[in-house]
């Protein structure tokens, strides 16, 4: 059996099974990849498939693609799927990765430091003021509810403004990452800037587009766009820190806890199903109060 056409099957199995379209993507992105390795080591059938096959392919995503741990360890994730369906399938006798082991990750978050935000928003402010364009306009409310509510990158995609509850200052969240439906709140200052994103919209199409971020031609701004976008930020102003959509959640999640949001608070506002996921950002900033402990440090008085 062709493994490009049992992937392409896979697939199909996956799709019947209602993952999200995000997810569908990821597998689909992945299996370009490996097919495309598979077939350059001369391994087209299934059966001339064997784990030390994987384990090859893995090390050429370390090595030759430089992979991070974290990237190289999600696409052991997806092939263990893929095999555990193998095997359930019976279209293998075994099961190909057993026994192959995630490698070790830096589990500290990526966080975009304090001083790029600001170097972002003041950039997005100026080209705002200067250039009062379309593009300018949405990328700086874009930016702002981004920061400002620490939704995931496909939130924001999905966002519209049916979503969005002014009266209640809330911000509907249809399909999360658990597939629940869960909200956030929407404060003053970031409900000003939506409502006159909004009034820009209707004057600009004559009709409310249906999502928050579109085009300029009204259609709905796509994941990659909002990845470019922050891309072409990071090297315009020469950020240093991990400046990315996720940096973004996490730098909004650090923020709560340092300004004193206590941890139950944090992982509700932030949306995790587990504590200790929030946990983890806890002791990333302890750097940043080096001024607080110089400047009211018990000692200061006493020596």
């Amino acid at each position: 059996m062709l493994l490009e056409s049992i992937t392409k099957e896979f697939m199909l199995d996956k799709k019947f099974e209602g993952l999200t379209e995000n997810t569908l993507r990821a597998y689909e992105e992945f299996f370009r990849g490996f097919n495309s390795y598979m077939i350059e080591q001369g391994i087209e059938q299934l059966e001339d498939l064997n784990k030390r096959h994987l384990k090859q392919y893995l090390m050429y995503c370390l090595e030759e693609l430089e992979n991070n741990p974290v990237t190289v360890n999600t696409k052991l994730k997806r092939l263990r799927v893929f095999c555990r369906w193998l095997y359930v399938e019976k279209m293998t006798e075994t099961l190909l990765t057993d026994g192959i082991k995630a490698m070790r990750e830096d589990v500290q978050p990526k966080i975009v430091t304090t001083e790029d935000v600001r170097a972002v928003l003041s950039h997005l402010r100026r080209s705002k003021r200067r250039e009062d364009s379309f593009t300018s306009r949405r990328n700086y409310v874009l930016m702002l509810t981004m920061i400002g509510t620490g939704m995931r990158l496909s939130e924001i995609t999905r966002l519209e403004w049916s979503d969005v509850d002014f009266s209640e200052s809330l911000i509907q969240i249809r399909k999360s990452k658990s597939r629940t439906t869960q909200s956030v709140p929407l404060s003053e200052s970031l409900a000003r800037e939506l409502l006159e994103w909004r009034l820009f919209l209707e004057r600009k199409f004559n009709k409310l587009p249906q999502s928050v971020f579109v085009t300029e031609q009204g259609k709905t701004l796509s994941y990659s766009a909002i990845q470019n976008l922050f891309k072409r930020l990071k090297k315009r102003l020469g950020l240093t820190s991990r400046f990315c959509p996720h940096g973004l959640r996490a730098y909004f999640i650090k923020e709560l806890l340092k300004n004193g949001s206590n941890l139950r608070e944090s992982q509700l506002l932030a949306r995790h199903s587990k504590i200790q996921t929030t946990q983890m950002y806890v002791g990333y900033f302890a750097h940043e109060l080096k001024e607080g402990l110089d400047k009211h440090n018990p000692l200061n008085d006493l020596v």
